[in-house]
């Protein structure tokens, strides 16, 4: 790796650090990396049983996670509980990012020249979605590492020298995109469906034979492992997800956005300052438009989807940052427009990591949950500790990495009837006035996230005109008559 490739990892491994906690979304992969380090096989008290989720996903790439950490977590004292573990969990999946990311700069280089590959690294260093999600355990992510590496195929079977390379590059391609997309995440179906469609004339009776077998072999795989940590037989979890989001089309459940929203507001949002370079770069030159084209059908597929996230589109990013890397390199081809271009650049790229600075601090206080549980932990010391985590707590933070004490319970139920709220001695909840009159009393607070203050008049002076405004969302309660 190159200095390049070691500032994008400082600046992954100082996101999971300054922001340790995860998000709903990120529940199921990091229940499973805990319950496999502490358990390895599955039990009744896999979380994952108890709390199914609405689709299944797959254990194979929480099985990888969890054997990357666990050699570093036996050496630390085999520790399954705690945030240091799991922010060790969170650097192995981003350093694997950051590892993919470097093959596929470095296949950039070997193409496009260094130039080229310099700008590229800048760019993805800068962006926030590029270092603060890339250690976020999102089946998206885990997806990643292998989408840059079916990338770096691409690349290598569109522009070798030599026919058997290339011919190479688009198997090793087939058998790389068929596993991501059996066993991580069916929906890079569509990146791969256009990035195949790409080199039609160079598919062969070889690349069929290797693109059936990886398949097959995925598939062989995927039904071995969940149907194992899932106690049922013939459990492919990306099929099941695959046929509630699209066949049942049930994925509108969850928020439906405009046809228009992936291209006028998301890929604005991933791309920050490089944008307008990808622009030239993609009109200016014609191998960054042929780059372009294959995932901007892409896009277009996931737009008839009515629901829409940005993280459908993440392996459009590193595509993103090359057509902008491109877009300088010509531009710096030009005499008169070289230092214009250089500044221009940098400019770009700095406001670019100022935005993911900002959006990183904002990021940290949207947490209260996480928060709320190490502050009990802090403040408790009674061993007779059963905590109630409500609905909101679970989803801002709470993890079972999080539940540092085995001689306290910790109860996750929804739906609870008032009177059933009595079997416990402490409530982490965002609705303390259902519980106050029950004989329950607030003992503290954690505050989060509710929005900017701009302030524009602040701009004469030596404040900042921006400031993130804080509400509290979290509350501790203890019983009343809960043993000290």
């Amino acid at each position: 790796m190159k200095w390049i490739d070691c500032v994008l990892a400082v600046a992954v491994t100082l996101s999971a650090l300054c922001v340790p906690y995860t998000k709903v979304e990120e529940s199921f992969f990091m229940q499973a990396i805990h319950d496999i380090l502490k358990w390895g096989r599955v039990n009744d008290s896999f979380d994952h049983l108890e709390f199914p989720g609405v689709v299944p996903r797959s254990f194979v790439g929480p099985l990888l996670i969890s054997a990357l950490t666990y050699p570093a977590n036996y050496l630390y004292g085999n520790q399954s509980e705690g945030l240091s573990t799991q922010i060790l969990a969170r650097l192995v999946l981003g350093w694997l990012v950051v590892w993919a990311n470097a093959q596929f700069r470095k296949e950039i280089e070997r193409v496009f020249g260094s130039q080229t590959a310099l700008w590229y690294g800048v760019f993805g260093a800068c962006q926030f979605h590029f270092t603060f999600w890339t250690s976020r355990m999102l089946g998206n992510t885990l997806a990643l590492v292998p989408m840059l590496w079916a990338q770096k195929y691409w690349l290598r079977s569109m522009f070798a020298t030599s026919g058997a390379r290339r011919q190479r590059g688009l198997c090793y391609m087939s058998l790389i995109l068929a596993f991501t997309c059996v066993v991580l995440r069916f929906d890079t179906a569509v990146f791969a469906a256009t990035m195949l469609a790409s080199r039609l004339s160079m598919i062969n009776v070889r690349v069929i034979c290797t693109l059936a077998a990886a398949v097959t072999a995925s598939g062989l795989l995927s039904l071995a492992v969940d149907s194992y940590y899932w106690r049922q037989r013939w459990m492919w979890p990306e099929f099941r997800v695959f046929w509630f989001n699209i066949v049942l089309g049930r994925s509108s459940e969850w928020g439906v956005s405009p046809p228009h929203y992936y291209f006028t507001h998301f890929i604005p949002r991933l791309l920050l300052g490089a944008l307008p370079f990808a622009g030239i770069g993609i009109l200016a030159n014609r191998r960054a438009a042929q780059l372009a084209a294959a995932y901007i059908v892409s896009i277009a597929v996931f737009s008839a989807n009515a629901h829409k996230e940005w993280r459908f589109i993440l392996p459009a990013v590193p595509i993103g940052n090359l057509c902008a890397a491109l877009g300088v390199a010509r531009l710096d081809q030009v005499p008169t427009l070289r230092l214009p271009t250089r500044l221009m650049a940098m400019a770009l790229a700095a406001s670019s990591l100022a935005l993911a600075v900002m959006m990183t601090y904002i990021s940290s206080l949207n947490y209260p949950g996480g928060f709320a549980l190490a502050l009990l932990h802090s403040t408790e010391s009674s061993s007779d500790v059963r905590v109630h985590i409500d609905t909101y707590a679970a989803m801002t933070g709470v993890t079972r990495f999080g539940q540092l004490n085995h001689n306290w319970i910790y109860n996750k139920t929804e739906g609870l009837a008032p009177a059933q709220f009595g079997n416990f001695t402490h409530l982490l909840t965002s609705n303390p006035k259902q519980h106050s009159g029950n004989g329950f009393s607030v003992t503290a607070v954690e505050s989060g996230y509710a929005g900017l203050d701009v302030r524009p008049r602040l701009l004469l002076s030596a404040e900042l005109p921006v400031s993130a405004r804080l509400q509290p969302l979290v509350w501790i309660m203890r019983r009343d008559d809960a043993p000290s």
